[in-house]
């Protein structure tokens, strides 16, 4: 699995906010890694990020699990 790039051009893609699972700050998650927030796992909409799908990413979650790419995605 790729890695998304920590770039401008991804970041404005980021879907992050609109996730039911959002701890309220933060986002991009999927390059940035992991919240420091607690989150609380009410559905993910990883999935339907452009990013997502450019990267051929696996899984989700990436708030609460880390950065595509980071272990066990």
């Amino acid at each position: 699995m790729a890695k998304v790039p920590d770039e401008q051009q991804y970041m404005e893609r980021c879907i992050c906010g609109n996730c039911p699972s959002y701890p309220g700050e933060g986002g991009f998650f999927c390059a940035k890694g992991k919240s420091s927030q607690s989150i609380t796992r009410r559905g993910c909409i990883c999935g339907d990020c452009e990013n997502f799908k450019e990267f051929d990413l696996k899984d989700g979650y990436y708030c609460a699990d880390g950065a595509a790419g980071e272990g066990a995605q």
